[in-house]
């Protein structure tokens, strides 16, 4: 019996379509990898997106008709909208004491969202995140933009606690504004509603309520956002 092995030719095609098979397999890994992690990177992206919009949601409905003090003694609107130092500060109800607290505070709460540049001192949070997913330095960090970030203070009649403190909501933003849903009587039964960028308004409008709080904002992937709260004039 005569036993032959491969030619060259037989061996050199064997060799091409192995290494064929084998670079097809590699992309693939790599594609499904790739897929992998933008999916989880997206619903990353949505969790962070659904957290702002519980947050917000939770706050602006529990929003409270209490003017507060600032630490001069001047009073402050239940609801300031587009003017002073935050595009929205407010009123709410809802901060809960700890269960075992032996001096409890008061349940309600003076907040404001301001959107503050991503490298700023407020948004520190937000920008060791993004530098940590990017393998860098807070320093080094490839990013630009601004966070969002929620203040609020320990009491409501500041006094000498004027400082609030701060936490961040959601680490890039842009274009945030606030409008004011604002009901007034008309001829019929039903009150016209109208949306503005500013309350109070610089001229008092005879039996005017706030029906309702909007936010519209840029988030990155998503485009303009736009959410509105009904609240209580309570």
């Amino acid at each position: 019996m005569i036993s032959r092995g491969f030619t060259l030719l037989e061996v050199l095609v064997a060799v091409a379509i192995s290494a064929t098979v084998g670079i097809a397999a590699v992309q693939l890994l790599s594609n499904i990898s790739g897929v992998n992690k933008a999916s989880i990177e997206k619903a990353d992206d949505l969790a962070a997106l659904q957290r702002l919009n519980q947050v917000m949601g939770r706050d602006m409905g529990q929003y409270i008709n209490r003017s507060v003090r600032d630490e001069y003694g001047d009073a402050i609107p239940a609801l300031m909208i587009g003017s002073g130092d935050y595009p929205i500060e407010l009123t709410i109800a809802g901060w809960r004491n700890n269960p075992v607290t032996e001096d409890p505070r008061a349940t309600l709460q003076r907040i404001a969202y301001r959107s503050e540049d991503i490298f700023s001192e407020p948004c520190e949070p937000a920008l060791e995140r993004i530098a940590y997913e990017q393998g860098l330095d807070p320093d080094d960090a490839d990013v630009e933009g601004e966070c969002l970030v929620r203040y609020y203070w320990k009491v409501l009649d500041r006094g000498d606690v004027s400082d609030p403190l701060s936490q961040v909501v959601y680490d890039l933003i842009e274009d945030v504004r606030f409008e004011a849903v604002v009901s007034t009587p008309s001829t019929t039964d039903i009150p016209e509603l109208n949306s503005v960028d500013y309350w109070p308004p610089a001229t008092e409008v005879e039996d005017a309520r706030i029906a309702a709080i909007k936010v519209f904002y840029t988030a990155p992937g998503y485009g303009e956002i736009m959410r509105q709260w009904p609240v209580s004039n309570e």
